[in-house]
């Protein structure tokens, strides 16, 4: 089993991310799914650098930004975007 570092997030917490997002944002809805992979990614990778550097700047955060890779796949943001739009 993968460490938590390597671990994907699951398809009901994409989902749940997704719905945030949605709510703030309501014109993603219909983003492509590779636009929406890209942010949650970006978003994931930054959590994970906050958690390693909890006493860092926003720079300096955002310099280590690239130390995480993606682990978003688009198939996963799919799946989750039709459940939160109720196509599931």
């Amino acid at each position: 089993m993968p460490d938590a570092e390597e671990a994907r997030p699951s398809i009901a917490r994409l989902a749940g991310q997704l719905g945030y997002l949605f709510d703030d944002e309501p014109a993603l809805r219909t983003a492509p799914v590779e636009q929406l992979a890209a942010r949650l990614n970006h978003a994931d990778r930054l959590a994970r650098a906050i958690a390693r550097y909890p006493n860092r700047t926003d720079a300096e955060i955002q310099a280590h930004l690239d130390e995480f890779a993606d682990r978003i796949p688009s198939d996963d943001v799919e799946q989750a975007r039709r459940q939160v739009l109720g196509e599931a």
